[in-house]
């Protein structure tokens, strides 16, 4: 679980002025877990590519983007 900590601690320290919340759920049906990150304004390629960089190192990782204002990160435990 402190992986999981780890991810949504990064995902609050490298978005800092674009992120307004981060929340975590978890579906044990497909053993997957959901970072849902609310933004405040867009934010930049760069920092969510290093985002997604630095979480594929424990997970597999998929990125949506289901409107302007929010990304939802699935991860899968390798």
């Amino acid at each position: 679980m402190k992986e999981i900590e780890k991810a949504i601690e990064l995902v609050k320290k490298l978005g800092a002025g674009s992120v307004k919340y981060v929340k975590l759920t978890y579906n044990p049906a497909k053993d997957t877990h959901y970072i849902k990150v609310l933004l405040l304004r867009p934010i930049e390629w760069r920092v969510l590519s290093e985002i997604v960089k630095e979480l594929e190192k424990n997970f597999s990782v998929k990125v949506y983007a289901p409107h302007a204002r929010a990304i939802r990160l699935d991860l899968k435990k390798r």
